[in-house]
């Protein structure tokens, strides 16, 4: 289904996405969105979203087409507040649909877990996940999303606790 805006930026909603044609498509590789697709470039629905409330795309029917991209995976709006923020603060970043993480492509390499109210896990999973991802050499990181829609990240330590924080029964011990 072809929803662009001329027939110099062709937009096209893929299984995956967002698909857009030349000239924006150079843009957007040369800013770290996207993956090559011919002679154009495929945005995530995270990444397509993104850029289209961020007008750094326009196309026909923005409503129509954030509604369409957003309504295929559950808990989309915690994941896109995570990934606005993180691409807010300039961090090149990719969302990985079937983890459902948020991997930083640059700098330091970080895991970003999305969490709320309606996108729950459980401590056992989480640290699972977590030992998963340091074993890979990633930095897990919980991003929790709370009500307003505003992430707050904390680094997630996969080790034992010491023996001093297991020991009960001295005042002032935890």
């Amino acid at each position: 289904m072809c929803v662009g805006v001329s027939t110099q930026k062709p937009f096209e909603i893929t299984p995956n996405g967002l698909f857009v044609g030349p000239p924006l498509s150079s843009t957007l590789l040369n800013s770290g969105f996207g993956t090559p697709r011919g002679s154009g470039v495929e945005l995530g629905g995270m990444e397509a979203v993104y850029l289209i409330l961020r007008g750094r795309i326009e196309v026909d029917n923005p409503e129509e087409i954030i509604k369409t991209l957003s309504s295929r995976k559950r808990g989309f709006w915690t994941v896109y507040a995570v990934f606005a923020d993180l691409s807010n603060q300039g961090k090149k970043i990719f969302y990985d649909d079937e983890l459902g993480i948020i991997l930083q492509k640059e700098g330091e390499k970080m895991v970003y877990i999305p969490l709320s109210l309606d996108k729950p896990m459980t401590l056992k999973n989480l640290l699972a996940r977590a030992k998963t991802y340091v074993e890979r050499s990633w930095t897990p990181v919980l991003a929790i999303v709370d009500e307003h829609g505003t992430p707050t990240y904390y680094s997630v330590d996969t080790r034992p606790p010491s023996k001093e924080l297991l020991i009960s029964g001295e005042e002032g011990s935890l």
